[in-house]
């Protein structure tokens, strides 16, 4: 980086530890655009005092300094001294080189890239110059960089001979690392040699995406058909039936000669034979799992058995009025091991009558009954303990994990807690870590939390010492969720400590402070949804809000509901039109808040959870509470905390009714108009005041969790906080 600057008649003198340099005024501000690169990169550490700091290793740093600041002038000057280039040529390397240190910059402040490899990529960008201006190929150079580094490099001498091979390097470095979102980005090298390797590649982690461009039409198609990897060409065969997607679950069958084609196809157009070819199919991948091996229907299998097992319990959730024959008619020819599947693949919409009932004809007790012997370890070695861990939770949930585990021998019983509590480090999402900590909230014998929170110590033993920094944040937390509570005191104080163990705002409370926008107004959401159940519901809503305490006005598409006593309080809601006008009404209501600037503070999701991914798709980052009225999985409480990390979410162990919901949200509207905290803690003890003299509403409401008792999403909220203010 130069110091001092001579101005001379005919351009620019710079005077430093290098000789003098003429440059001409017409390429003053190339060295200027490089200059303030140089700048950036040397005060990105706070301090411009010509040392660029990129880690701890001083050496490293002293390295980083000479490759920004030092070498960088030095190819300025050859770049200018060099008599072969004419203007044109020197204007396109100092371009060059701006560019590739604004690149570095960039990706350096999004940490998109290692800061350490300053030296690299100014070494390799000499060297592609020097090559470059020789008319030589750029390729054996762009091979030593990684696609980070290399990719704005690559990109400055597009004209060079190797520049197309250089390119495909990138795009096979940046596609290797990214398979599971290539597939959209193609297109530009579908005749580059290694896209054929691209595509095998994520054909063998992600073949439905596979699939799915294999029966389009486009030329990522074509490129498909043409591929001689024996896995895509299976994926091809399959694609050209009418049943591919129901195919699609069996391809580990295909390949290794179980299944053919022509034989599957004659199966799985009957629903109820799909259903239980599924079933088989899930517990043969376990056990190939078992053995070692990776399947590559795994995916898809779950993804249409999940689909498949919600329309078994929505026909015997529907029918909850009818008598257990009837209701239960359905799956009255399910094995044990098809009504675990349904039962772990239910979650979001399982009625507690539907899962267990004092008649024993829910899914779970008919799972238990069928069984011969009864032995649940039996059952869950059968199905090769297949999302084992989501049935332990749900079984905690709907307190029938003690039934369950006396089933089996007591040792058996125990090994089976410690697999649930163990090796949730290595799974890729924090689904399983977040049923263990929604089931601690559910269990309620002692012996057993005692039992889970010594082995959640000896994992967070074990995992400290691999210093797996992963393993080490969920089971701190899970600890810290786990610790008992030796004061005895209260909900509030209770919950208050677990905050102040995680690290977190208050759980039990929101301020009323943090609801209203500038103008003190506080603004809500409601969605609802044109079946029955959302007509229903809304029929039920509107009767929350007496003409006396509040304005209500309607258009074609929603309804505004304003309070006239209290504090200033307005609720939109969009009106449950037929199936499919519902999402137009919602996607209306979005675009006028869009255009006024509104941002509610409160969410509040009216209808089944299988329109719950729409609400959620209109939440926004202001949510301060999430009111879900429907299952509070893990993937939807995931989902709200990434689009609103501050929410507090009350949800429900099954599908909500208005019976609860509506107390819920006129406590709710009580509180906020008062100008009052919204405490979870005395809100649900006024509410389950209110419900104990109304056995089947009071069932239904202990079905809900408040925000300060929901362990999951605490554990979430938890969890990205440590791991983001550890990055």
């Amino acid at each position: 980086m130069r110091k001092i600057l001579l101005v001379i008649l005919s351009g620019i003198a710079y005077a430093g530890t290098v000789a003098a340099q003429n440059i001409p005024i017409q390429r003053q501000i190339f060295h200027d655009n490089i200059d303030k690169e140089q700048t950036a990169a040397d005060k990105f550490d706070g301090k411009a005092d010509n040392h660029v700091k990129v880690g701890d290793d001083e050496s490293v740093n002293l390295q980083a300094t000479n490759a920004l600041l030092k070498q960088v002038d030095a190819i300025q000057l050859e770049i200018e001294r060099d008599t072969a280039l004419d203007h044109r040529g020197k204007v396109k390397y100092l371009t060059g080189l701006q560019q590739v240190l604004r690149d570095y910059n960039m990706k350096r402040a999004y940490r998109r890239l290692d800061a350490a490899d300053a030296p690299a990529i100014v070494a390799a960008y000499k060297a592609m110059m020097l090559a470059d201006i020789k008319g030589k190929s750029i390729y054996p150079i762009a091979r030593t960089l990684s696609f980070e580094a290399g990719e704005k490099l690559v990109e400055v001498f597009h004209d060079n001979p190797g520049y197309k091979d250089a390119k495909g390097e990138m795009f096979a470095k940046f596609a290797f690392k990214n398979l599971d979102d290539i597939m959209p980005k193609l297109g530009p090298y579908l005749d580059y040699p290694v896209t054929d390797s691209v595509i095998a590649a994520v054909a063998k982690k992600y073949p439905n995406k596979v699939l799915t461009y294999a029966t389009s039409y486009t030329p990522t198609a074509s490129a498909i058909r043409r591929n001689p990897d024996p896995l895509v060409q299976q994926i091809v065969q399959i694609g050209r039936s009418p049943h591919s997607a129901r195919l699609m679950p069996f391809i580990d069958q295909c390949l290794n000669g179980t299944a053919s084609i022509s034989d599957l196809e004659s199966k799985v157009a009957n629903d109820e034979q799909y259903f239980k070819m599924l079933v088989k199919g899930s517990i043969e991948l376990q056990h190939m799992k078992a053995e070692g091996k990776n399947p590559l229907g795994i995916k898809s299998m779950q993804e249409n058995l999940h689909a498949r097992s919600l329309r078994y319990i929505r026909e015997v959730n529907d029918l909850h009025d009818e008598s257990h024959a009837v209701r239960f008619r359905v799956v009255k020819d399910f094995t044990p091991e098809e009504l675990y599947y349904l039962i772990v693949n239910g979650q979001e919409e399982l009625f507690t009558s539907s899962y267990t009932n004092a008649a024993k004809a829910g899914l779970y007790d008919q799972m238990m009954l069928r069984m011969k012997p009864p032995r649940g370890d039996s059952l869950l070695m059968l199905v090769g303990f297949d999302r084992f861990k989501k049935f332990i939770a749900m079984a905690a949930g709907f307190n029938t994990l003690d039934n369950f585990l006396k089933s089996m021998d007591p040792e058996n019983a125990n090994y089976l807690m410690v697999k649930f509590v163990r090796s949730l480090e290595k799974t890729e999402d924090l689904e399983d870590a977040v049923d263990v900590a929604n089931s601690f909230g559910s269990i309620r014998d002692p012996k057993l939390l005692d039992f889970l929170r010594t082995e959640v110590k000896k994992n967070l033993v074990f995992v400290t010492g691999k210093k797996d920094k992963r393993g080490m944040t969920i089971y701190g937390l899970l600890n810290n969720i786990f610790t008992e509570d030796a004061s005895g005191g209260s909900d509030s104080a209770k919950a208050t400590d677990m905050a102040a163990k995680l690290q977190l705002p208050p759980i039990n409370y929101v301020e009323y402070a943090s609801l209203p926008n500038d103008s003190g107004r506080v603004y809500q959401q409601v969605f609802f949804y044109g079946d029955e159940d959302g007509l229903t519901s809304y029929n039920s809503f509107m009767g929350n809000f007496p003409r006396s305490e509040w304005s209500v006005t309607q258009n074609a598409f929603w309804v505004t509901i304003s309070s006239l006593k209290g504090k200033p309080i307005t609720i939109f809601a969009n009106r449950p039109l037929k199936e499919p006008e519902d999402k137009t009404a919602i996607e209306k209501l979005a675009e006028y808040l869009d255009e006024k600037d509104i941002h509610p503070t409160v969410f509040v999701h009216r209808g089944h959870s299988y329109h719950v991914n729409t609400t959620l798709d209109n939440l926004q980052s202001t949510a301060r509470i999430v009111v879900l009225g429907s299952c509070g999985g893990y993937h939807n409480l995931a989902t709200v905390l990434e689009k609103a990390p501050e929410a507090h979410i009350i949800s429900s162990k099954q599908v909500g009714t208005y019976r609860v919901n509506e107390p819920i949200i006129r406590s709710l509207e009580e509180t906020i108009r008062a100008g009052k905290n919204v405490d979870w803690v005395n809100m649900w003890a006024g509410l389950s005041k209110k419900f104990a003299g109304d056995p089947g509403s009071k069932t239904l409401f202990d079905d809900y969790v408040p925000p300060h008792k929901n362990l999951g999403a605490i554990f979430i909220k938890a969890y990205r906080q440590i791991m983001k203010d550890t990055e």
